[in-house]
């Protein structure tokens, strides 16, 4: 018995040991994980703060709810050096995530909109222990579970065919989910506070009248424009009407339009300025936003992408566009529409 004894002691002893050397962020490649929790489903009441303490697997580690205004915290072991991180805000309508290490950094820390499950990013970070929390939002989605995921593989699915305008308010920072040509809209969306903080506007009056903080733009602080085309990953059009925010003088090659099959199947032209200049608010034509709407009846039910078309250079002669979503009724500003919208086969 008292044999027994120890050799129990000895092995809750090296279970602590390999624990606390975990929690340190020391490189755990060798760690054999042996506690492994896919999921982890929470409906406790709204307003407060869900700790696990188990350390789980982090390969496959997700945390999924259904409850608005709530923070769920969690750790994991992360045995290799990279992940893929998926998202989904459902119905509670934002989800904000957060991933800590053990060495006290932090490698993501970004609220996000996507109703649905999306592939987020790739995190390249060291083996070690993370703290993951996830807080859900106030409702008004539409999507079932808030939802954070991590997954070994870095790749998004090749030709995944989304509910919703993938990564449409670009809140990850990024183009992902955008296909990039030409030079005209950059590396990376714009950052609306950093640009107004630093006067990188057109104008004496910062950008206005947009609700996230990145947006795609092909002026970027220099006094020439580039051409350049984002195209939108593939969704299906579920819904009647598109969208989104812009700003666009009038110009024959500047434009958004709508793929069916790889090819125009609508195509819109705006002068958000002529709105600025019947308001009486024409200081602020060059910096802010309006309410844009292209209408899907034509495409209902079909496969579709969104491309946002710059075909010009010169100064003022850009287009700034975000928050794309497709909605139940349109939410356009009247006068902005320049002539009718074109329409193409469908």
């Amino acid at each position: 018995m008292v044999k027994k004894s120890i050799v129990g002691f000895i092995i809750i002893l090296v279970i602590m040991t390999a624990i606390a050397y975990v929690e340190t962020g020391f490189n755990v490649k060798h760690i054999s994980l042996t506690t492994i929790t896919t999921t982890q489903n929470y409906t406790q009441a709204a307003n407060s703060t869900i700790t696990t303490t188990i350390i789980y697997n982090c390969a496959g580690y997700q945390l999924n709810s259904t409850a608005f205004n709530k923070t769920y915290t969690a750790k994991c072991i992360l045995a290799t050096n990279y992940t893929g991180i998926w998202v989904a805000a459902g119905n509670s309508s934002t989800v904000n995530i957060k991933i800590v290490g053990a060495n006290n950094q932090t490698y993501v820390n970004q609220t996000l909109t996507y109703d649905c499950v999306t592939f987020f990013k790739n995190l390249t970070a060291p083996p070690q222990v993370y703290t993951l929390s996830m807080t859900t939002g106030l409702g008004g989605g539409a999507c079932g579970s808030a939802l954070l995921k991590l997954n070994m593989s870095t790749i998004p699915p090749p030709k995944t065919i989304y509910t919703m305008v993938y990564n449409g308010n670009f809140s990850s920072g990024e183009f992902t989910g955008w296909n990039v040509t030409g030079t005209g809209f950059g590396t990376a969306p714009l950052n609306l506070t950093h640009a107004n903080k630093s006067r990188c506007y057109i104008g004496k009056f910062p950008w206005s009248n947009y609700n996230a903080t990145f947006f795609a733009s092909t002026y970027h602080c220099g006094l020439q424009a580039s051409p350049g085309n984002l195209t939108s990953s593939p969704f299906i059009a579920n819904k009647p009407f598109l969208n989104f925010k812009i700003i666009s003088p009038q110009n024959e090659n500047l434009y958004v339009e709508v793929l069916y099959n790889g090819s125009p199947s609508i195509i819109a032209h705006y002068n958000t300025y002529n709105l600025s200049f019947s308001s009486g608010m024409h200081n602020t034509t060059e910096s802010a936003f309006r309410n844009a709407t292209i209408p899907l009846t034509t495409v209902i039910g079909k496969v579709v992408q969104v491309r946002v078309v710059a075909g010009v250079t010169g100064q003022q002669s850009y287009i700034s566009v975000g928050q794309f979503y497709m909605s139940s009724t349109p939410k356009q500003d009247p006068g902005i529409l320049s002539g009718p919208y074109a329409y193409g086969p469908a």
